[in-house]
C-alpha cells in the first residue's frame, strides 16, 4: 500500500508539471546562417519577432537575446539581434534574418510576406511555421535535433543554402 501511495504521488507530480515551451536552439540557428549562399560576412542584423503581452513569445525572445548576447559567431559573420514587435513588422528591411518566436501562428502570413519582400531568412522552433511555408527553417529539439527547410518558402524569399547543408537536413 505504501509503494502504491508513493507511485501515485510521483504520477500526480509528473502529470501536473507545466510543460516547457519549445525554445529555439540558437547555436544551431547560427550554424544554419553560416550555410547561406552567398555566405554572409560582417554583421548579420537579426530581428526577434515577438508579440508583446504573450508570455511564451516574450520568454523565447528573451532566451534568444541571452543566447546571442552582444554578438554570436556564424561562420565569417556575427549575428546581432533586436526585438521587433509583430505589430510593427510591416517591413523587415535592413534585416537578413528573423527569429520567429512561439505563439505567433495567427501572424505567420504577415511575417512571411514581410520576409519575402526583403529576402529575409526566417527561423522558428514551431514546426507549423515551416510546414505551412511561412518560415524557411524550423529547428526542433527533443531526443535529437531536427532542422527542416521549406523549399517553397526559401524560393519565395530568395534564400539559398550550400549543397553540403542540404544533404544534412530534411527538406519539405
Amino acid at each position: 500500500m505504501f509503494k502504491l501511495q508513493i507511485w501515485m504521488c510521483v504520477v500526480a507530480a509528473l502529470g501536473s508539471a507545466t510543460p516547457l515551451s519549445a525554445e529555439l536552439n540558437v547555436p544551431i540557428a547560427a550554424r544554419v546562417v553560416s550555410f547561406l549562399q552567398p555566405g554572409p560576412a560582417g554583421t548579420v542584423a537579426a530581428a526577434i519577432v515577438f508579440e508583446p503581452g504573450n508570455a511564451a513569445s516574450e520568454a523565447e525572445a528573451a532566451a534568444i537575446e541571452r543566447a546571442i548576447g552582444s554578438g554570436l559567431a556564424a561562420g565569417r559573420s556575427a549575428i546581432r539581434a533586436r526585438r521587433v514587435p509583430v505589430g510593427s513588422i510591416g517591413s523587415l528591411a535592413g534585416f537578413r534574418l528573423a527569429f520567429v518566436t512561439t505563439g505567433l501562428r495567427p501572424e505567420y502570413a504577415g511575417i512571411a510576406a514581410a520576409a519575402t519582400r526583403s529576402s529575409v531568412l526566417t527561423i522558428s522552433s514551431d514546426p507549423a511555421c515551416v510546414q505551412t511555408a511561412r518560415c524557411v527553417v524550423g529547428i526542433t529539439s527533443g531526443p535529437k535535433t531536427q532542422i527542416t527547410v521549406n523549399r517553397a518558402a526559401a524560393r519565395a524569399a530568395n534564400i539559398r543554402f550550400g549543397s553540403a547543408f542540404l544533404m544534412l537536413i530534411k527538406e519539405i
